[in-house]
Order: C-alpha cells, then sequence, then structure tokens
C-alpha cells in the first residue's frame, strides 16, 4: 500500500521529452499563419484606402502581439526562464477568438481583393 504524500509536497512534472518542441513547432506554424495574413492584410490595406489601412493595422498589431507572447511562453516551457505559468481561462478565450479571427479575416481578404 502506497504511503500518503506529506503535507506540502511539491508535485511538478518535469517533462525530459520532446513535447516542448513540437509545442514550439506548432506555434511557430501559428505565428507564420498570422504573418502571411499581415502581409495580406498590409497588401489589402495599399490597395484599398484608408479603411484598408485600420485593417492592416489592426492585423499587424495582433500578429506582433501574438508573437511576444508566443515567445514568452516557450522560454517558459524551454526552462529558460520562470516556471511555466498556468493556463486561465481569459487566455484560453483570447486564443479561442483570435484563431478563428484571423481565419475570417482572411477569408474577407480573399474575397475582395
Amino acid at each position: 500500500m502506497a504511503e500518503p504524500a506529506p503535507e506540502g509536497a511539491d508535485f511538478r512534472v518535469v517533462d525530459t521529452g520532446v513535447a516542448w518542441i513540437r509545442t514550439r513547432l506548432a506555434w511557430g506554424r501559428t505565428v507564420l499563419t498570422l504573418a502571411v495574413t499581415a502581409v495580406l492584410a498590409a497588401r489589402f490595406g495599399v490597395r484599398h484606402g484608408t479603411a484598408g489601412v485600420v485593417f492592416a493595422a489592426v492585423s499587424i498589431a495582433g500578429w506582433g502581439a501574438a508573437g511576444l507572447w508566443v515567445l514568452g511562453r516557450l522560454r517558459q516551457l524551454s526552462g529558460r526562464s520562470r516556471p511555466v505559468s498556468p493556463v486561465t481561462p481569459r487566455m484560453l478565450t483570447v486564443a479561442a477568438l483570435i484563431a478563428p479571427g484571423y481565419a475570417v479575416l482572411g477569408l474577407l481578404m480573399l474575397f475582395t481583393l
């Protein structure tokens, strides 16, 4: 029979495998997709005047913010920074809204170019 864990025991799981590398590659693909969408939005902005420039600026700002967040998260996962912070419901909500938002943004640009 197993003994109960002492109070205040720290049960952190350390991943010594390659899960963080797979996560890094997945986030790299995501940021690349956002970059392509931002470049297409910039092209759209050049061709469609002021409204297009605002559209492009929002897209590029979103890409930059996502890129910075991903860099910080990857540093945590690789162990080169502070310990990995838990994913909060707010982070999940923002991620769940950004991905479809950029998909819709790309489709709108595709059908209006």
